[in-house]
């Protein structure tokens, strides 16, 4: 499964990327180990942005805030995402149908 980062979230403002994000399901591939998919393939709902910044270390752009997982039960739970491994935007259709899968 091919992973690529959707470059024109790296262009916004943070103001634009919170409104096109929040309340948003997006597939995220994490750059880690996942406990929750072997594949490294997560679906998060952003329930809300608190922060947007760049890493010291490395340069990526990131977003904190308040996210909920749809592959681990529905958990709501702090996160910090680096814009790179968002490779996907649903929009609200989609998004509203991954909720409801998601529940059931």
């Amino acid at each position: 499964m091919k992973n690529t980062p959707l470059h024109s979230l790296y262009d916004l403002s943070q103001a634009m990327l919170k409104e096109k994000l929040t309340n948003r399901v997006v597939t995220y591939y994490n750059e880690g180990p996942s406990s929750v998919k072997t594949s490294g393939v997560r679906q998060l709902l952003v329930k809300q942005i608190d922060n947007v910044g760049f890493s010291k270390d490395r340069h990526r752009r990131y977003i904190q805030g308040i996210f909920q997982d749809l592959d681990d039960g529905g958990k709501i739970k702090p996160r910090t995402l680096h814009v790179a491994g968002i490779t996907k935007v649903r929009g609200k259709l989609s998004t509203a149908l991954a909720l409801a899968k998601s529940v059931f």
